[in-house]
């Protein structure tokens, strides 16, 4: 009988302490929302805001969570040079799943909780945790975050606008800027190879959990 894996994204804000409790609050919860909304993230659990700098929450499909990781720190990072997101994620199996803040269990949310008390060890602000060693595909995202650490509040904007699958034209739209500006902020945001890797992530995890026996 196979295993059925899903993935527990825990998220804490970094720099928390620079802002009021108020601007933190409003930011997560409209970060959420977007996450939440976005019809093509499946939720086992909604993402729900804890301890008040961090939030918690369920996916079905583990091959989404890099990609609502990087919607997350995109979102969060457009809103501040100093705000930013370490998000430790874990892929396993799940005991016991509650609406109740705290309750719910299994292999995924421990693998989740654990690297969240570690991940202020790595360099790379995105972790992944499964059953089984997964260190080769955690020094892509070392490699990843030399991208992401650079990216600016403006880049950052345009960046969590195109993984939401919107064009040029709504971007400009969106953020009242020209489209050479939009442009200049891909190029020079390096996003082919994130949209590669985030493309090509399923493949990258099905080398790991397609042992599901």
């Amino acid at each position: 009988m196979k295993k059925k894996y899903q993935a527990v994204i825990t998220a804490d804000m970094v720099n928390s302490t620079h802002f009021s409790t108020e601007q933190t609050g409003k930011w997560l919860e409209a970060l959420i929302a977007i996450i939440h909304d976005n019809g093509s993230f499946k939720w086992l659990l909604k993402p729900e805001i804890y301890r008040g700098d961090s939030f918690q929450g369920v996916l079905e499909n583990p091959e989404d969570t890099l990609k609502v990781a990087v919607l997350s720190r995109t979102i969060m990072r457009s809103y501040s040079p100093k705000s930013d997101l370490r998000i430790a994620i874990g892929i396993g199996t799940l005991d016991l799943l509650t609406d109740r803040p705290g309750t719910s269990d299994g292999e995924a949310f421990r693998l989740s909780g654990h690297l969240a008390d570690n991940i202020k060890k790595q360099k790379a602000r995105i972790g992944i945790a499964l059953p089984q060693n997964s260190e080769p595909l955690n020094a892509i995202m070392d490699l990843l975050e030399t991208l992401m650490e650079n990216w600016t509040t403006a880049q950052s904007e345009v960046i969590a606008a195109l993984i939401q699958n919107k064009n040029i034209s709504e971007i400009v739209a969106q953020l009242s800027i020209s489209q050479p500006a939009v442009s200049q902020r891909i190029t020079s945001s390096k996003w082919w190879a994130m949209e590669h890797f985030l493309r090509t992530f399923p493949e990258h995890l099905a080398l790991y959990i397609k042992i599901n026996d």
